[in-house]
């Protein structure tokens, strides 16, 4: 399955997109589904649900939380049992990076690294991801980032022995469907994303990109389509294949974390 792990929504300071307009796009986009993430705030779950449910598309709830030491996208096995993250991780802001990991697996949920070397975010995470425990995978295709800040991310993960996840970190309609996550399993409910984020079993995909051969040139055009991604996705270091319709991404070993 592919899901946009990273959509953001009126839910969002600054973003003006509704869920219902960014399940519509995802389905359009070829998409199996889409996760909510907006900044600090679980407060858009009823209506993303409902969002889902019109659409007739798989329509998942999770946050993106901005620590004292860069942005943690968070999943939990089932969202309307987690406080408001004042609550969870203290009224005191920044957010400490360890504590907030720390709060979220005692809540059953996992972390993902968003994009890590994103310089245009206050108090990036940068090389600091290297000393963080509690970590199931990082983000390393974030659509809206270009070359190096990807690139670094998924150095990271191959470093760290972790997978990588795709996204698009849309703040807009049309940014919906650029990168995606394909996950090996079927996933139904937020606690599948949380299970097999912890086995590692996960695969990073950036939508429409040209393959290029050795040294970065052009092998023609993109003429693969979703079952090329789902043939040609592999594991090893962070780095995967490139296949047609897509680059995978994979990173780490499927294992507990």
């Amino acid at each position: 399955m592919l899901i946009d792990l990273h959509v953001h929504s009126h839910h969002t300071r600054g973003c003006t997109l509704s869920p219902r307009d960014a399940v519509r796009r995802a389905r359009e986009a070829g998409l199996d589904g889409v996760a909510f993430t907006d900044l600090n705030t679980l407060d858009g779950l009823e209506e993303i649900r409902a969002a889902g449910a019109a659409e007739g598309l798989l329509a998942l709830c999770g946050l993106e939380v901005a620590t004292d030491h860069g942005h943690y996208l968070c999943f939990f096995p089932d969202p309307a049992r987690v406080p408001a993250p004042p609550q969870v991780f203290g009224s005191a802001t920044p957010w400490p990076v360890r504590e907030v990991l720390a709060k979220i697996r005692e809540l059953g949920g996992v972390a993902v690294a968003a994009h890590p070397y994103d310089k245009s975010v206050e108090r990036p995470s940068g090389d600091f991801i290297f000393t963080l425990d509690g970590l199931s995978a990082i983000e390393g295709q974030n659509s809206r980032h270009k070359g190096p800040a990807n690139d670094l991310a998924i150095e990271a993960a191959d470093h760290m022995n972790l997978p990588c996840v795709g996204a698009s970190g849309a703040h807009l309609a049309e940014e919906i469907g650029k990168a995606a996550t394909l996950f090996r399993d079927e996933v139904r409910t937020e606690a599948d994303v949380v299970a097999q984020l912890k086995a590692g079993t996960v695969f990073s995909v950036a939508i429409g990109v040209t393959p290029t051969g050795e040294g970065g040139r052009d092998r023609g055009p993109d003429r693969g389509g979703r079952n090329d991604l789902r043939d040609h996705g592999s594991r090893g270091g962070g780095h995967g294949r490139r296949g047609g319709g897509g680059r995978v991404g994979g990173g780490g070993r499927g294992r507990d974390r």
